[in-house]
């Protein structure tokens, strides 16, 4: 494992991975809104195509391209994304 794919103590992702022959990248956006339990935002680019995944206040991770998912990690999500979605094949 590199560095870039440490996780640091206080995040639950790294700041990037390859899946597929694909670059993925983490960074945070902001955190706490708590009028929409929100718990942060992250950007995540995918070959530099970007995308927003919420990450709620219960641990869940969300993104509008995977309507009705939740996952535990951004790393599970950014993979089905790679998997399901014809954009970021």
């Amino acid at each position: 494992m590199n560095e870039n794919n440490k996780h640091t103590p206080d995040e639950k992702y790294p700041k990037s991975i390859e899946y597929k022959g694909r670059k993925i990248t983490f960074s945070k956006l902001s955190s706490s809104d708590k009028s929409q339990n929100i718990l942060q935002i992250l950007k995540v680019e995918i070959d530099n195509k970007a995308f927003e995944v919420v990450e709620f206040r219960e641990g869940l991770f969300e993104s509008g391209y995977l309507p009705y998912s939740s996952y535990s990690s951004p790393v599970e999500l950014v993979q089905d994304m790679v998997d399901y979605v014809p954009d970021f094949r």
